[in-house]
């Protein structure tokens, strides 16, 4: 029988997915087009979303892995006060804009106003199977 938990824990790892994969599209397309690519590293590296998650008692943990230079590649054109660092800061979205922005402003509310949906479907749909099994 499905449980409203199960229905809870799953909705919010597959949203939790979506946004972490989001995260890692965003970052691999800034990348190919704003950083010139030198060894392709990078782009390979998040093209392959290196992250996985588990789950245990109604617990699911997730591990991202980061370049460490990816966050500084995020920081290196904060320092410069020119109009050409200034362009580039503008364009370059790697890492604080865009973790923070998809999770609080995508995945976050996904979770908090699609779950009462999700619940509301997933009961609706044992429901019809309770039903067309009897008759």
């Amino acid at each position: 029988m499905i449980t409203d938990e199960m229905i809870k824990t799953e909705f919010i790892a597959d949203t939790l997915n979506k946004g972490i994969r989001k995260i890692y599209r965003i970052q691999e397309e800034t990348v190919d087009r704003y950083l010139h690519k030198k060894s392709g590293d990078l782009s390979s590296f998040l093209s392959r979303s290196p992250f996985h998650y588990s789950s245990s008692a109604g617990s699911v943990t997730y591990y991202a892995r980061i370049l460490s230079y990816l966050r500084f590649l995020d920081m290196h054109y904060r320092k410069g006060n020119d109009r050409i660092s200034k362009h580039i800061r503008s364009n370059l979205a790697l890492y604080n804009r865009v973790v923070w922005g998809v999770l609080y402003g995508d995945t976050f509310p996904d979770i908090e106003f699609g779950l009462l949906d999700s619940i509301k479907s997933g009961i609706r749909e044992q429901l019809k199977n309770a039903l067309n099994s009897k008759s």
